[in-house]
């Protein structure tokens, strides 16, 4: 059984109707649900609707909502619509389960909002893509704001999943998780690119190089690279 202990709490205006939503994360600036772990400040403790007030925890033993099977131990971070699940390395880290829980249930976590995992190796911007994006997913910064389908293109990263019409915290160079492609691999040591879709690739000699594979990262999966974007790329030689 999920349980509360002792926590710290605030209070801010609901900008959406969030009373069917309690224990979900919820993003200081706008009083709304986190779609990241980089946008979660809290967790919400109330059932408001919009313009009521969100008592938001943030520091302690606070109840939350699994987006998926969640094992005891896990390090937690927060993907769309304020669902709690398993965090991945460089993923915002806010806190740890007590107990194992099951997708859609309530459980128990021990958390400290806002923070996380350290940023510092990463240079920040949001931006606000107009199509939704899995994290690790590359963004082209032009007019039409969609996935890069290319490595000169590639000029951030999702740093969790991303909301169509809606700001998000993108990195723009430095350590992240980045997501390699469904049909291959990407291993320890291997120059990356990007391909359609903003998903990374091992580089080949004769295409732009962004970045670097800090780790072997598996199909369709996520892990540790350097990226420096399409600004900052050079063709591999």
């Amino acid at each position: 059984m999920a349980t509360q202990n002792q926590y710290m709490s605030t209070t801010i205006a609901a900008a959406e109707d969030l009373s069917s939503l309690q224990y979900h994360a919820i993003a200081l600036d706008d009083g709304k649900l986190a779609n990241s772990g980089e946008e979660a400040s809290g967790i919400l403790l109330n059932k408001p609707k919009s313009g009521e007030f969100i008592t938001l925890g943030y520091i302690g033993e606070i109840k939350f909502k699994a987006g998926a099977a969640i094992s005891k131990g896990d390090k937690l971070t927060v993907t769309t619509s304020g669902w709690f699940i398993t965090a991945d390395s460089n993923d915002p880290t806010l806190g740890e389960a007590k107990a194992a829980v099951t997708s859609g249930s309530n459980g128990t976590g021990l958390f400290t909002f806002p923070g996380g995992t350290d940023k510092a190796s990463i240079l920040i911007a949001s931006f606000t893509p107009k199509v939704d994006m899995l994290a690790g997913i590359a963004l082209a910064l032009d007019a039409d704001m969609l996935q890069a389908d290319n490595g000169e293109e590639a000029d951030a990263v999702a740093l969790g999943a991303a909301v169509s019409g809606t700001a998000q915290n993108f990195g723009v160079a430095g350590i992240m998780n980045v997501r390699c492609d469904p049909a291959l691999v990407c291993s320890l040591g291997n120059a990356i690119t990007v391909t359609t879709s903003g998903y990374f690739i091992p580089c080949d000699s004769g295409y732009y190089q962004v970045g670097r594979a800090l780790a072997n990262i598996g199909s369709n999966a996520v892990g540790q690279a350097l990226f420096m974007g399409g600004t900052f790329g050079y063709l591999s030689v």
